[in-house]
């Protein structure tokens, strides 16, 4: 190996080494403990979300199934997709506001919740249909309604855990 080489390489391990040491010197418990509550944040989201994103569907069942009857099914899965992905968005932002955000934050904030939340509902939806004509033991409906929220719940909080996560790593001070 060159000697250049060897000497730049040499100086990056102690460059690393350094930078290394002063991470693990800058980093104490209290860094360690906003990280677990940001986890531990993430953790109520999924439940607020949940609630939410279940409650609304159990609400308003009852509402389209007395105008529109038990014929279309279009009506329900449709239900089912807007019902779970509003509830889950809204929990979700719910639970990650922070009152020192601008109004433009806030609202970017939401809109992410909510459009991530509705991906994550359709593609849950999708998956639970395949699920559901694979088992010959599913009742119609029980396996497109739990993927579904699932598929709301965790997308809708995976962006703004992401973001918290950021915040907390990049200023660690409580």
């Amino acid at each position: 190996m060159p000697r250049r080489l060897r000497q730049d390489t040499q100086r990056l391990r102690v460059k690393g080494g350094r930078a290394l040491r002063e991470f693990a010197q800058n980093w104490g418990w209290a860094e360690l403990l906003k990280i677990g509550l940001v986890l531990a944040r993430g953790v109520l989201g999924l439940f607020v979300s949940s609630a939410l994103g279940g409650g609304l569907y159990v609400l308003t069942l009852p509402v389209v199934l007395s105008v529109w009857g038990y014929g279309s099914n279009l009506s329900l899965t449709l239900l089912l997709l807007i019902a779970m992905s509003l509830g889950a968005g809204v929990g979700s932002y719910i639970t990650w506001f922070e009152r020192d955000l601008r109004l433009g934050a806030h609202a970017l904030l939401f809109a992410v919740a909510l459009g991530c939340a509705l991906v994550g509902a359709y593609l849950g939806l999708l998956r639970g249909l395949e699920v559901g004509l694979l088992h010959p033991i599913w009742r119609p409906g029980i396996p497109e309604t739990s993927v579904t929220a699932m598929g709301a719940v965790i997308s809708a909080n995976i962006p703004l855990l992401a973001l918290a996560l950021y915040k907390a790593i990049k200023n660690p001070r409580l």
